[in-house]
């Protein structure tokens, strides 16, 4: 039954490979993107899938891997990153076609397609719970759904022990297995009077073993997929397979091919192989010209019945009783059952010759045609492929050669360990050679020029010439290894940033009262008053203190204040010259500052900008003195550029460098000086926030920063921020207008007893009515006795029980033409597209400012329309 799958399969890649018979001058750039872990069997199995079909040295294509990982890691700060990582990685990549498996992935470029790579064709694969809306305005989108073949493998087993009088069915409680279980509930309600049906529960592994040892003999495991215990412990689907077989007195059928690994007897089964093979052929279509959209979604075939012949075996199961198709693995093979494939091959291409060919000639043709075989495969790689024995080199392909600078003569006949590798690397290299290690590793290599590079080895034991030979397959890492440094930069950033946050949310609670109070104060003292002073001095102190707390989370692309037009050369000025008196004299200023260069920023991030980068340069001349040079300038960018780690667009710009004769930083230095809280200063000379901050300001502008130095030499950093119309600079002000009430009801929401009693304080003199609670569960019932009652809500983002926005979301239900204003110290709960969703006016940023507070209410009374 084996035998005919298999010919068939190879008849078939046979004949899809002729449509790329005709190799392109340019490569083809596929890219897989696979939702989890790269050492999971079932994406293994996709990619020899999609290998087999696309076969990409021969034809000429680029085939690019990337493992999201998504099992583990599924914070929206991790999608961000893995975002921002694909856009880095592949913004010069011109990429033909994608191909994705399984749903995380699936949904990963559904959200980002557009942005990422707009109008490349996709064609996924393994999707759960598939519906035809999911790709609805998506018309590059097609591929193959994930359906399980669960009430075939039950009926089946039901059949083949008829006494069965219970099915305990296991899944985990990630995301996938609580979609499985809700799938196999529907779909097993028709055996409700015939067998029960008991679920597992949310279980630790030990647990889970214990109750699957306890069944009676009447039942039967059906294992889905189980990743994760309770207790937060991940696992390959073959070990937490391994675990749960071995603990079963009883047969435990499955619907995945990977669990006939762990043991378990099979069932009709979802095949990865066979979903690479089939997603790969829909490539294929489509990159001969078929348009995605007129390719229908594959929604059942590709599932095959497959059994583990020790289990049919253990519970006394003929193979006449099962489904004639019904792949066996793991049966007592033949030496020619065992080598199958290789002889098969052989076989094929030998035919034409048998005819002509007499009995003395066979075994010298296969022996050849066994070489040929091996040298068409060290070349069907993008890996380096070297055959040897006890390190000498017998065969390799030309990316070997080329991997490490080298000719052939230099490593036929030689230890080649000598050749590749430094001396650190070798011993290492040759113990796992001695001990046949197949596990894949990590080394150091070593280039014929002397430059070493970190290299991944996997090792494999073949026959050669009636020999033992092994085959290594040599990865070079060094851009992955580049990626991980970025994307490692990137993490460090996003968790200060985090801590940023919370900062940011308590301060400005704080700073609403000292604000708000300071503002009723003002209200009810006399204007000639000293107490009127000095409430005018608490405000305007409180003001810097929220102009603090928007540095803090500029660095972290976090905050800031308004962006409006300043002008970036005053504000330089302005700096430098409040710089002066605390630099040492020693350090003469230069500065070429062009007149007017304008940029949309908030004023106070440019003024932290300037400042940080001129005291690095100050500190790095404190011993010796030098030159602080300060240029600004204006350029214009015909095209995009890449600028270190950012993407500049085409455009205007205003070019600020600042450089020093100081002691200049080494690559190791350069590599790390926007790391949050990194220094070389002894303790108490600096923080290590000060370039994070820089960089932090800079992405959140959208513009681009770079570094050079030389140790003793100096060092010169580069800012580039896009600039506006300078006109902008000279639009006429406004006088602020008297404060406007109303007679209006107001609801008023916040945690905060102290901003929920200063709301009402503010704003009862303005007019309104204000009621005021601190619990928005609260909140909610009272809105409720009177829908109509309220004409207008206030509602903080953060809230035990009842977020705002989640608040929000249960009014709208009720009454949709409602104003309702938000306010927060800081959360990353909303974005501008919820509030614009939830029909929200405004965002209101604490502390509560009165005359914002006042105008946003106002303007929010007066224009609302649901």
């Amino acid at each position: 039954m084996r035998h005919k799958t298999f010919l068939s399969v190879m008849f078939f890649l046979s004949a899809s490979l002729s449509v790329f018979s005709q190799v392109q001058d340019n490569p083809v750039h596929v890219l897989y993107l696979n939702s989890y872990d790269s050492r999971m069997s079932w994406p293994r199995e996709i990619l020899k899938g999609i290998e087999d079909v696309l076969d990409p040295d021969r034809n000429n294509i680029v085939l690019h891997i990337e493992h999201m990982d998504t099992k583990e890691f599924t914070s929206e700060a991790y999608y961000e990153a893995f975002r921002d990582f694909m856009a880095k990685k592949y913004i010069q990549t011109d990429l033909s076609l994608i191909l994705c498996s399984d749903n995380n992935a699936f949904d990963f470029l559904r959200n980002n397609h557009d942005v990422l790579f707009p109008h490349v064709p996709v064609v996924f694969s393994g999707v759960n719970d598939f519906e035809e809306w999911m790709i609805d305005g998506l018309p590059d989108f097609t591929g193959i759904a994930e359906i399980i073949s669960v009430e075939d493998t039950v009926d089946l087993a039901l059949k083949l022990h008829p006494e069965t009088e219970e099915i305990y069915i296991i899944n985990d409680y990630l995301p996938t297995g609580r979609a499985w279980k809700r799938d196999l509930e529907q779909r097993l309600a028709y055996l409700e009077n015939r067998v029960h049906l008991n679920y597992s529960g949310d279980l630790p592994l030990k647990e889970l073993q214990k109750k699957i040892s306890s069944l009676s003999d009447k039942s039967l495991i059906l294992l889905g997929v189980y990743y994760s215990d309770r207790d937060g412990r991940f696992f390959t689907y073959e070990k937490s397979g391994e675990q749960i077989v071995s603990a079963s007195r009883v047969p435990v059928y499955c619907l995945v091919e990977f669990n006939i690994a762990s043991g378990a007897l099979g069932g009709k089964l979802i095949w990865g192989y066979a979903h690479g093979t089939k997603m790969a052929e829909i490539g294929q279509r489509i990159l001969a010209g078929e348009a995605p959209e007129s390719i229908p979604v594959v929604k059942e075939g590709l599932n095959r019945f497959m059994f583990n012949y020790p289990q049919l075996e253990r519970y006394h199961i003929s193979l006449d009783d099962l489904p004639e198709e019904s792949i066996i693995v793991n049966q007592s093979y033949s030496l020619l059952q065992e080598y199958k494939t290789e002889i098969l091959v052989s076989l094929v291409s030998v035919v034409s010759l048998i005819i002509i060919a007499i009995a003395l000639f066979v075994n010298v043709l296969r022996k050849h045609q066994v070489e040929r075989t091996l040298r068409e495969l060290s070349e069907a790689t993008w890996e380096g492929i070297v055959i040897h024995k006890n390190g000498m080199a017998i065969q390799f392909n030309q990316i070997f050669l080329d991997m490490f600078g080298i000719e052939a003569e230099e490593i036929l006949g030689g230890n080649m360990l000598e050749k590749i590798f430094p001396p650190e690397s070798r011993a290492m290299v040759q113990q796992r050679i001695d001990e046949n290690n197949t596990d894949p590793y990590e080394v150091t290599a070593r280039k014929k020029n002397g430059e070493e590079f970190p290299v991944e080895i996997r090792l494999r034991e073949i026959e050669f010439k009636g020999h033992p030979v092994r085959v290594a397959a040599i990865r070079d890492l060094t851009d992955q290894k580049n990626m991980e440094a970025q994307a490692s930069q990137s993490q460090k950033l996003q968790a200060i940033g985090t801590l940023a946050g919370g900062i940011a949310h308590d301060f400005n609670n704080i700073l609403s009262a000292v604000v708000g109070y300071s503002d009723l104060g003002k209200m009810i003292s006399e204007p000639d008053s000293d107490f009127h002073t000095y409430f005018d001095n608490i405000l305007s102190a409180g003001n810097r203190a929220k102009e603090l707390t928007n540095q803090i989370l500029a660095f972290s692309r976090q905050g800031g204040g308004e962006k409006v037009s300043v002008n970036f050369s005053a504000i330089i000025k302005e700096t430098v010259g409040m710089l002066k008196a605390s630099l040492p004299s020693t350090i003469i200023i230069e500065q070429q500052i062009s007149t007017a260069v304008c940029v949309k920023s908030d004023p106070a991030q440019l003024q932290q900008l300037v400042m940080n980068l001129c005291t690095n340069a100050g500190l790095a001349m404190k011993e010796n003195g030098g030159d602080l040079s300060i240029l600004l300038r204006e350029f214009y960018l015909p095209q995009t550029q890449t600028i270190t780690s950012f993407t500049l667009k085409p455009g205007s710009y205003a070019e600020l460098i600042v450089r020093d004769t100081g002691c200049g930083m080494s690559e190791e230095t350069i590599a790390r000086i926007f790391e949050p809280f990194f220094t070389t200063r002894v303790h108490g000379g600096g923080t290590g926030l000060g370039l994070s901050v820089v960089h932090g300001i800079v992405s959140q502008l959208e513009g681009a920063l770079k570094v050079e130095s030389q140790l003793e030499k100096g060092t010169a950093f580069t800012v580039y921020l896009p600039s506006c119309d300078k006109e902008d600079l000279f639009e006429k002000q406004s006088p602020p207008a008297v404060l406007e009430g109303g007679k209006e009801k107001i609801l008023f929401v916040d945690d905060e007893e102290v901003q929920v009693k200063l709301a009402e304080e503010l704003l009862r003199p303005l007019g309104y009515d204000v009621t005021g609670l601190t619990s928005s569960t609260e909140a909610f019932d009272l809105f409720m006795k009177d829908p109509g009652y309220f004409d207008l809500i206030i509602a903080d983002v953060t809230m035990p029980e009842l977020p705002g926005d989640i608040l929000v979301e249960k009014i709208r239900t009720v009454r949709k033409d409602l104003p309702v204003l938000m306010c927060t110290g800081y959360s990353s709960r909303v974005t501008p597209e919820k509030l614009k969703t939830l029909g929200v006016s405004h965002l209101l940023m604490k502390p509560l400012m009165l005359r914002d507070f006042a105008e946003q209410i106002r303007r929010a009374l007066d224009t609302f329309s649901p």
